[in-house]
């Protein structure tokens, strides 16, 4: 198997690093504009396994060009250049897996069905595994209508004043707290801010309580789960980060609208994006991931809890294993041909039945445990 990474940042490197370390895969090749960047993911998996190409992502006739010498690829591409990369792996016939999720994906699916390429999108630990146990939870208790997700990545030792630490993209983050969160109520969907309702939950130890708020994370959950009547994704934090935040959104500072400083225009959130980017990257690297999945019907229910930590042999972030680590596994088995058909596939639809059971042990195979309680 011949497989493609687009982006080498903090998750991109991790996916070229597991596809490298993987029996059923030949060759990677690890994409970029960034030539430091592509350095340190050489750095990360010396051999001649996997190498690295400059290639300016931006430009979708190269892009193309580029998928079309591989069997399956994997992106880990920031918000902004997703759909244009979307758009060229379609073109390309390419089967690739994607990390992130937007809404413009789904409306590729006939293009897509054309050209015989396949894109799952949205494939990483949430949007993407949650999602999947979600399904699996249904179908194991013989259907239901409720579910909730609870996912969060979390520093292990916090620092005051918002006691979190980036994971991944500042852009990324500021768009979970800005963004009016999707959610299902009374089977209809509606539109909620983050911030509105914030309760409290229990974690065993040492974890103890977090705060949880609604967050737009149900990515392709929207489209392929609109019989549930209650259904939700909720970020955790530790106690107090959503009053500081909330405080910052009522006074402004993440607002998109532009305000004048002197001879300039710029908004306060591209302000907040540089100045919130460089606190919350400081503390200690070591993080932790907890997620727990509800899924509930009329004959029971099942949860499904996962915590994960920093490796530190293998200095990979919590999240960066759940998240690169998930979308490595499916992408290999997309190319394996373990995954069939064409189209957009969300992974709640790709990973069923079986392939659950193949995600679950491969994952665990790779230090990240997922644990089954409940009835049905």
């Amino acid at each position: 198997m011949r497989a493609a990474v687009l982006g080498s940042g903090l998750m991109g490197s991790v996916i070229g690093w597991d596809l490298a370390r993987s029996e059923g895969v030949d060759s990677v090749v690890v994409a970029d504009i960034d030539p430091e960047r592509l350095k340190s993911v050489k750095k990360r998996a010396p051999g001649k396994k996997l190498s690295t190409e400059l290639v300016n992502l931006k430009d979708k006739r190269r892009v193309v060009s580029f998928l079309k010498g591989f069997d399956v690829a994997a992106s880990a591409l920031p918000h902004g250049i997703v759909h244009p990369s979307d758009v060229a792996a379609v073109e390309a016939g390419a089967r690739m897996v994607n990390i992130a999720f937007e809404d413009e994906q789904m409306t590729l699916d006939a293009q897509a069905r054309k050209t015989g390429s396949v894109l799952i999108p949205g494939c990483g630990v949430a949007p993407g595994l949650g999602g999947v146990l979600l399904a699996h939870g249904l179908e194991q208790i013989g259907g239901g209508d409720e579910g909730h997700i609870l996912v969060g990545g979390l520093p292990q030792k916090p620092l005051p004043p918002f006691d979190y630490r980036l994971v991944f993209s500042i852009v990324g983050l500021l768009r979970e707290y800005v963004d009016d969160a999707r959610v299902f109520r009374n089977g209809k969907l509606l539109k909620v801010r983050p911030f509105s309702t914030v309760e409290s939950y229990e974690f065993p130890a040492p974890i103890g309580k977090l705060e949880g708020f609604c967050t737009d994370g149900l990515a392709s959950l929207v489209y392929t789960m609109k019989g549930m009547r209650t259904l939700d994704e909720i970020t955790l934090r530790w106690p107090g980060h959503a009053e500081k935040m909330g405080l910052l959104m009522e006074a402004g500072f993440l607002s998109r609208e532009k305000v004048r400083v002197g001879d300039v225009e710029v908004s306060p959130l591209e302000v907040s994006w540089a100045v919130l980017g460089k606190k919350l990257a400081e503390g200690d690297p070591r993080d932790m991931t907890v997620m727990r999945v509800i899924a509930k019907g009329k004959k029971g229910s099942v949860v499904y809890d996962m915590v994960d930590r920093y490796d530190e042999k293998n200095r990979v972030s919590s999240m960066g294993k759940t998240t690169a680590y998930t979308a490595s596994i499916v992408t290999q088995m997309l190319g394996s041909g373990e995954i069939k058909g064409k189209g957009v596939i969300p992974p709640e639809v790709a990973i069923r039945g079986k392939r659950v059971g193949m995600l679950l042990s491969e994952l665990d195979r790779r230090g990240v445990r997922v644990k089954r309680s409940g009835e049905g």
